[in-house]
């Protein structure tokens, strides 16, 4: 496949059809390193319950809790990616229903009711202190309902307390062997402090674009000539990356120009992400970093990324000019520089 955006890689000549597709990579060698499959499914038929549970079974110590996964499926066992169904839920025996999340009303909270989404969805039990048999059941209109049974363990306990830690007796994970010598992990770059900023419009503000406040941002007037913004640094650095949150950044990309003292770090188009994009710079030495709009900036398919349910997701900050292309808003910006050896 050819590498298309992050980590979505793009297979042409592939024909839409039922059935089942494999992908198999391999290393540098030719040598398999991995695979695996889909299936289409078919019609959603029915419901299928599963528990997922402490090792040792739900305890009955009144704060234990089951997670049962709800899926739609197909006749043959298969998830049904597309299915939107409502699920109600009943719940018999010695638990208390916590219930599960979803987009909708109140997102569903606590609720016996709630849809799957992507065919799947998630919901808690907690156990009481009594112990026996917990119920769930879980139906929904045009398929088979499914039904499943926990029983939860008796906890022993000295006046209200448990006498044994809750992950007592397990046993513990040592396949990965001895913990490695030294550090576990290795500091790539190290930020650099923005303490001052003025920008081509509405510089009172440009301040927004590094409090740490990703629900406040600077914005120009929406003229090319005004998009850009120049960052003081606490000390003269070799700068070698600026992270940006820009808005609109799941649908729109910026041609940006990054100088470092005048001299060009970054000429090149932003992508669109879910949050922040880290330009790569040519590293330069300097105190002032000036980032600015090149041309015009442009939209691209930010109706593609939505929830199942068809609503938009968040894009930034909110703005009446937010359509327009001369348009330079900085949500955050971070600059940085190679670590010290």
């Amino acid at each position: 496949g050819t590498k298309t955006d992050g980590f979505l890689f793009t297979f042409k000549k592939i024909a839409w059809t039922p059935g089942t597709i494999s992908a198999i990579g391999y290393d540098k060698n030719g040598k398999q390193v991995c695979a695996t499959s889909k299936m289409t499914a078919g019609s959603p038929t029915a419901i299928r319950l599963k528990a997922i549970t402490h090792p040792k079974g739900l305890q009955a110590n009144g704060h234990d809790l089951a997670l049962v996964e709800v899926e739609v499926v197909d006749a043959k066992g298969n998830r049904c990616p597309t299915a939107l169904n409502m699920i109600n839920f009943s719940l018999a025996g010695e638990a208390e229903w916590r219930g599960g999340i979803a987009q909708g009303p109140d997102n569903y909270i606590l609720s016996k009711d709630l849809p799957v989404e992507c065919g799947v969805n998630r919901v808690f039990v907690r156990s009481t202190t009594k112990a026996g048999p917990v119920t769930i059941t879980a139906k929904a209109e045009g398929l088979k309902s499914a039904t499943i049974t926990l029983l939860s363990k008796p906890v022993a306990n000295s006046n209200g307390l448990s006498t044994v830690l809750p992950a007592s007796g397990l046993t513990s994970y040592l396949k990965r062997g001895p913990t490695p010598k030294g550090t576990s992990f290795k500091v790539l770059r190290e930020s650099v402090k923005i303490v001052s900023a003025t920008a081509g419009a509405n510089a009172d503000s440009a301040f927004a674009s590094f409090d740490d406040n990703e629900l406040s941002d600077w914005v120009n007037n929406g003229q090319l000539s005004t998009a850009w913004i120049e960052y003081e640094l606490e000390k003269e650095a070799v700068v070698t990356e600026v992270a940006l949150k820009l808005n609109n950044f799941r649908s729109r990309t910026y041609p940006l120009r990054i100088t470092v003292d005048g001299k060009e770090a970054f000429a090149d188009t932003t992508t669109r992400s879910l949050g922040y994009f880290t330009a790569i710079c040519k590293p330069q030495k300097g105190k002032k970093v000036r980032i600015q709009l090149a041309t015009l900036s442009k939209d691209q398919a930010g109706e593609i990324m939505a929830e199942v349910s068809g609503k938009k997701l968040d894009d930034g900050v909110t703005r009446d000019d937010k359509n327009a292309k001369g348009t330079l808003s900085i949500i955050e910006a971070e600059i940085y520089e190679k670590p010290k050896q």
